[in-house]
């Protein structure tokens, strides 16, 4: 049997990437709502299990940039809260501003760069750095046009109104308790 390509694969990539840079972060955000379900449920459940076994604890919620992955998490918390959109869309574009802020950090040099011209075929990783406002305000409308609303998609990976009543019970009871807690649990780097 003869091996023939069918594609040429450096074209191939090249679109991938040309496709990832036009839809930009919110694009990445779409996916990991679409393919992550799991882990977002997993995370959810972890915070509310603590904080019903752990009378006094915080949580701290973070990843690399704490903008991607604790950003969407963060988000579904303070949906789950009632928390209204404008504030999740500040809450959410705080890390670029504290990004910025750290000079030399590899952050803000990508974020510093985001003026260099695009390659076609390339990834531009200044499309990825930040945490644009339209990007949470894009991923919120996204969940509600694909999941008719942010607990239509907490239902959909699972974290049904059970869940929910369990995460705001704790949540309740740590406000009153530290007046404070909501804040804890917001995304910080």
């Amino acid at each position: 049997y003869a091996f023939s390509a069918v594609f040429d694969t450096q074209k191939l990539h090249e679109m991938r990437m040309d496709v990832l840079n036009s839809k930009g972060i919110q694009g990445t955000y779409e996916a990991m709502l679409e393919t992550s379900g799991e882990e977002l449920f997993a995370a959810l459940e972890s915070i509310t299990e603590f904080l019903e076994n752990n009378y006094t604890g915080d949580v701290i919620v973070h990843c690399v940039q704490g903008k991607d992955r604790t950003g969407l998490v963060i988000m579904l918390c303070q949906a789950i809260l009632g928390v209204d959109d404008a504030t999740i869309v500040e809450d959410y574009h705080k890390s670029e501003k504290l990004l910025r802020k750290m000079e030399g950090s590899a952050a803000a040099n990508t974020i510093a760069s985001s003026q260099q011209m695009q390659v076609k075929g390339k990834l531009n990783k200044s499309f990825f750095s930040g945490s644009p406002e339209i990007a949470m305000i894009s991923t919120l409308a996204f969940i509600r046009e694909k999941r008719g609303s942010l607990h239509g998609y907490l239902d959909f990976i699972g974290f049904d109104a059970s869940w929910r009543q369990r995460f705001v019970t704790v949540m309740d009871g740590d406000i009153k308790r530290e007046g404070m807690v909501a804040v804890n649990i917001r995304s910080k780097l």
